[in-house]
């Protein structure tokens, strides 16, 4: 694999967009990408094409077509072309300038490894039945878009060539295991004759201090983008609603989104100022002194809960509070089996900010219980999680084993 290429196709991650405005590698988020270029880059010649996918992706970069080189990362970037009168149109012209760069790449290079997002999984499916080349396809998890191409026929029809891009027979599809129910829905969604992989994202080790009750106010951490589906509006309701019942608190939420000028705006109407503190983006290795800081971490991810940083959470051995399954479509039906309840606060997610409200004022007034559910998280995620090094070299031999096929 020394000789080869490995050519990664993606969107224009949010977790990107400082490293790519400012041309110094600095990533916020998307680990399980970044850290297998990270790790690809050391030994084998490797290219990001990053196609946007909205106008918003295409403003970071000046709506222009770029070629950066950002430490040893060979960048591509194509902007979003608003020309036409139907979004559809513009999509497929973005599809076919990417399409355009891959054949390029193919004519380049004699031994490549397409590497692909969900984003471009069209354009994955041209590169493997035309171009004829080794195809990964990569899912972070599962959105409700991907089930209802296999749960609804309506759905399927609108979408007909995105439902068949799917179905090709790809080299491998690499799936994470988040929570968002992937499992019940794979063997539906891909070609029977795709190799596909679920696994659980890594972590990173760090030392650990048991918690310990230095404070008289709850300290409780959230990390997510700020979107309605992330929770964030049910987390303020909660929040509102412990502060008229005088438990002492200070939350700190750190992410970026849509709703941000609306959660500001909510903070100060409903005098949290002094009570919530809304970071923005952090660095992630500057992240970790928020979670030390913290007792309880707090995930009310409605696609799923076992996001990076709910087990970053995890292995730092915080008490936490997430949403338990939703039966109707798989959402964490895994998570409940994986995590026992004697470890995590599950919390029904048909009344969320009622039954957020009632486990926080019972953790306020049994503090012992936060210190017991520190240590036995920290215990569980020992036990049962892997590390970034572990998943990352796990999946790299997978790429090597497809690379190395005599036909």
């Amino acid at each position: 694999m020394s000789y080869s290429k490995i050519i990664i196709i993606s969107r224009l991650f949010s977790g990107l967009h400082e490293s790519i405005k400012n041309g110094n590698w600095a990533p916020t988020g998307i680990p399980a990408f970044v850290k297998l270029a990270e790790q690809l880059v050391k030994t084998k010649e490797l290219t990001w094409l990053i196609s946007c996918k909205t106008e918003g992706e295409s403003e970071i970069v000046g709506n222009k077509f770029l070629h950066l080189n950002i430490d040893q990362y060979n960048i591509f970037v194509i902007p979003y072309l608003n020309i036409l009168h139907f979004s559809k149109l513009n999509s497929l012209l973005n599809n076919l300038i990417t399409i355009f760069y891959c054949i390029y790449f193919t004519i380049k290079t004699k031994k490549k490894l397409f590497y692909f997002d969900r984003s471009n999984i069209k354009t994955a499916a041209f590169v493997k039945l035309i171009l004829r080349q080794y195809v990964v396809i990569r899912i972070l998890g599962l959105y409700p878009g991907q089930k209802k191409l296999v749960s609804n026929p309506i759905s399927r029809f609108r979408r007909i060539s995105e439902y068949y891009a799917y179905r090709v027979k790809y080299d491998l599809a690499v799936c994470t295991q988040d929570g968002s129910g992937i499992e019940f829905y794979l063997d539906r969604l891909l070609s029977k004759k795709t190799p596909s992989v679920v696994l659980l994202n890594g972590v990173e080790r760090h030392k650990f201090n048991f918690y310990k009750k230095n404070k008289d106010y709850l300290s409780l951490l959230f990390v997510g983008t700020l979107t309605e589906s992330k929770g964030i509006i049910d987390l303020i309701d909660a929040l509102s609603l412990i502060k008229k019942a005088n438990i002492h608190f200070k939350a700190t939420i750190i992410g970026k989104g849509d709703l941000e000028e609306h959660i500001q705006k909510t903070i100060f109407n409903r005098d949290l100022v002094d009570y919530v503190k809304l970071i923005g983006i952090v660095e992630h290795k500057k992240i970790f002194s928020y979670y030390e800081e913290a007792d309880i971490y707090i995930s009310l991810n409605k696609l799923g809960n076992l996001s990076n940083t709910v087990l970053e959470s995890m292995t730092l051995g915080k008490c936490v509070i997430m949403l338990g399954k939703d039966p109707t479509d798989f959402t964490d039906v895994f998570t409940e089996k994986f995590v026992p309840t004697d470890k995590v606060n599950f919390i029904n997610r048909e009344n969320i900010v009622d039954n957020l409200v009632n486990v926080l004022v019972h953790l306020h007034e049994n503090y012992s219980l936060v210190s017991e559910y520190s240590s036995q998280m920290k215990k569980f995620a020992d036990e049962n999680f892997w590390t970034w090094d572990e998943r990352i070299g796990y999946e790299i031999k997978l790429l090597e084993g497809i690379l190395n096929k005599k036909n």
